[in-house]
Formats: structure tokens, C-alpha cells, sequence
């Protein structure tokens, strides 16, 4: 619980203080950065504890319900993590709720204050300055309402952040046991029924598959749109090594759903909240054991850009978590003679087909060589494969080309054997 010092703090404007007044500014530390007092971090982090498990911890039963709807781990139960002064049963935790526990401690919190009170600043400046235009004036109590409001809703958006960013780069390890589990039954946002069947039978019995219109209309064009926006803005960077190496010549930047502005971009918004539904729409018709993400990278492919022959994922020492990759193309107007095409090779024997072949004395494995089908990034087009299995290129272009990439990270296992999957 927060001490009484924070509580009377926050009640004598403390909370006004730290948002905006010039007197208890954090001072600049170098250029771009800024470092906020022991004490300041310390009764800040105190308030932040305190809006959590206020109100019968209202907030934290809403950061619960978001992770968990998000993540579909379990159902939410109107109880997070437990109660505060009593430790879980561990056979009752899940990732959601260790992740959740981490993230909600004092000194987590502590580290939050610059982040979180920055992005405060400026939401309730933007409110504030709004209703001065509409002749609206806040009184000090009403502004310190707000501020609350405002906070609460920052916090909560950033503990999300957090927890996405470690379940999205949980590798090899965290594809085993360490993430959150996709499963059907904690999905709320929508039926389940987005992948096409021929798309989700290509992925399993040939190793990839692909469909048409996944998004269309007004949301492809917006989805067009505000990635060149990003393009333009600068805000993809060349990965300067693998281009060194002639390796591969695109422009890439990461994005997550929480560092989207909703009113600027409503395409990749509605975009996102679809992918983040494929591992639980995977898991409920194939059974796959993956796990949900939401950190997604935007590539843009400029004229004679390409990316030679590779593989997404691997196993054993190669095996960097990821299981199924999810490619969207927004490109709006794409025809044949544009090249650009995804150049996807003959499936690779895993290491559970290898051992099949060798029992039954089939015949000897094939190497990667023959290639399957060239794929063309058309607009609105959802393409799916094995990221451990599916040797894959970007074959040259002749105009701009722009992707969206989601890894869904899974161990390697399920869903991976031979006779597996049976058609439906």
C-alpha cells in the first residue's frame, strides 16, 4: 500500500507538480535526456502503486483483464494475481500473472516515473489546451481528476508495453514455457474465423499457404497510406550490416499496437488487433502451442531492393523461438510485372520428419532447391509459413514495395510432425 506521505502528496497537488510545474522539472542530463530526483521517482512510483489497488484495485483488475484478453492465458477472474499480501500458490501462476507481478513491484514502478509522467505531461497539456479553445475552463479539483484519469490510463498502457515487449523477444527459451499461451478460449475479440481453410491447409501440409483480402477497402488504403507516412517520416532505418553484406537491401522499423496514435492511424490499428488474433485462431484449429505477440516490424522494399534466400527460425542451437510467420501486404496496387514476389522453396525436412524417414527407411531427405511458388505482395494479401521450416526470398523489385511482419513465436513440437494435421 502507498504511505500516507504520498497519499497527502497527491491529495496537495503533487501529482499537478510533477506533470507540469517548471519548479520540479526533472533536469536535463544530457541532450534528449532527463533524470528525475530519488525522492520525486520514489513518491511518484508510491502514487503509482496507490492508483493501482485503490478502489478495491480496480486498475490493476483492468491491467489484468487487458493482458489476459490480450493474451488469452486464462479467462479473467476478477482477481489479480491474488491478494497483495499473500503470496500465490505456484501452482496456480502463469506467465500473465508473473509478468503481471513483476511489472506492478516498487521498483519497476520507480523505473516507469520518466516514461510514464512524460507522456502524462503531454496527454493532459493536449486535454487542457483543448478545452481552453472551447472556452472551457478546469478548475484545480477537476484537474487533478483529470490528471488521475489520465495517469492511470498511461500506467496501464505502459506495464502492457512492458509485458508485450518481453513475451514478443522471448527466444528460444520463452518459446518453450516462458510465454503467453494463445489459447482460444481467453480470445474475446472476435469469432476465430479470419484465415481462410486453404490458407490454414496450405500452412500445414505444405508449409505455407496465403489469402486474399485478409483487409480491404478504406482500411487497406489506410493501411497503404500511413506506412508510406512512416517511409517518408524516416522512420524505417537500413539494417546496415546484412546491406554491407549484400545481403539484403530494405528498410525496416518495429511498431506495437500501444505506440500506435489511433485517430492518425486507424489502418494498421485495425490491422494489428486482426494478426494478433491468427496464434489463438491457430491454436484453436491446429493445435500449434503458440504463443501471443504483438510486436510487429514494417518493411519497406524500395526499386532493385531484395532479400536473398533464408530461413525465419531453427532448431535446437538455431532455434530462436519463432514458429509461424504472418507476412500482410498493403500494397495497393501491385500487378505482375512489378517483381517484388515472395520466392518461397520446397519445405525443409525437420528434425521430426528426418527421424520418421530414418525408422521407416524411407527415402533419403531432400536439401532446399526447388522452388514451390513465387507469391506476389499484392494488397491486402495474408501470407503464412513455418518460420523454421520454409526457406524463403524477396526477389528484386521494379516499384516500391512495403510488408508487415509478425513472428508468433511457439516451441518446436506441436504441430511439427508428420501425420499430424488431419484436413477438415
Amino acid at each position: 500500500q502507498a504511505s500516507g506521505r504520498s497519499v497527502g502528496a497527491m491529495k496537495g497537488g503533487f501529482l499537478k507538480t510533477v506533470a507540469g510545474s517548471p519548479a520540479s522539472e526533472p533536469q536535463p542530463k544530457a541532450p534528449g535526456c532527463k533524470v528525475w530526483s530519488e525522492n520525486v521517482a520514489e513518491t511518484t512510483a508510491k502514487v503509482f502503486e496507490e492508483i493501482l489497488t485503490e478502489n478495491n484495485r480496480l486498475a490493476r483488475n483492468d491491467l489484468e483483464r487487458r493482458v489476459r484478453s490480450g493474451t488469452g492465458v486464462r479467462a479473467f477472474q476478477g482477481r489479480c494475481c491474488g491478494d497483495p499480501n499473500v503470496d500465490e500458490p505456484e501452482d496456480q501462476q502463469d506467465a500473465a500473472s508473473r509478468l503481471i507481478k513483476e511489472f506492478t513491484r516498487l521498483p519497476s514502478l520507480r523505473d516507469m516515473v520518466a516514461p510514464v509522467m512524460e507522456q502524462v505531461a503531454e496527454i493532459f497539456n493536449r486535454v487542457k489546451s483543448r478545452g481552453q479553445k472551447d472556452g472551457m475552463e478546469m478548475d484545480s479539483e477537476a484537474e487533478i481528476k483529470v490528471l488521475r484519469d489520465v495517469l492511470k490510463e498511461c500506467l496501464i498502457r505502459h506495464i502492457l508495453k512492458c509485458i508485450n515487449s518481453v513475451n514478443s523477444t522471448s527466444h528460444a527459451s520463452g518459446s518453450h514455457d516462458a510465454g503467453l499461451l494463445a489459447t482460444p478460449q481467453g480470445y474475446y475479440a472476435g469469432d476465430l474465423n479470419s484465415i481462410s481453410s486453404d490458407a490454414i491447409r496450405g500452412l500445414m501440409e505444405k508449409g505455407y499457404g496465403y489469402m486474399d483480402d485478409f483487409m480491404d477497402g478504406t482500411v487497406l488504403d489506410n493501411i497503404f497510406n500511413e506506412v508510406e507516412f512512416m517511409d517518408a517520416d524516416g522512420r524505417l532505418t537500413e539494417v546496415q550490416q546484412q546491406k554491407m553484406t549484400g545481403y539484403r537491401t530494405d528498410r525496416i522499423g518495429w511498431l506495437t499496437p500501444e505506440a500506435l496514435d489511433r485517430e492518425k492511424q486507424p489502418g494498421l490499428s485495425a490491422l494489428f488487433k486482426k494478426m494478433i488474433s491468427i496464434p489463438f485462431e491457430l491454436n484453436k484449429k491446429c493445435s500449434l502451442y503458440l504463443q501471443a505477440g504483438a510486436n510487429f516490424q514494417v518493411a519497406c522494399y524500395p526499386v532493385k531492393a531484395y532479400y536473398k534466400m533464408h530461413v525465419d527460425g531453427g532448431y535446437e542451437d538455431l532455434n530462436n523461438g519463432r514458429k509461424v510467420t504472418a507476412i500482410f501486404y498493403p500494397n495497393t496496387t501491385w500487378s505482375e510485372g512489378d517483381g517484388g514476389s515472395l520466392r518461397v522453396y520446397r519445405r525443409r525436412e525437420n528434425p521430426f520428419q528426418l527421424a520418421k524417414m530414418e525408422k521407416t527407411q524411407a527415402r533419403e531427405p531432400e536439401g532446399p532447391g526447388d522452388v514451390e511458388e513465387d507469391i506476389e505482395p499484392r494488397g491486402g494479401r495474408l501470407v503464412l509459413f513455418r518460420s523454421r521450416d520454409m526457406p524463403h526470398e524477396v526477389l528484386s523489385c521494379r516499384r516500391k514495395r512495403y510488408a508487415i511482419s509478425l513472428w508468433i513465436m511457439g516451441p518446436a513440437g506441436p504441430g511439427d510432425q508428420p501425420d499430424h494435421y488431419t484436413p477438415t
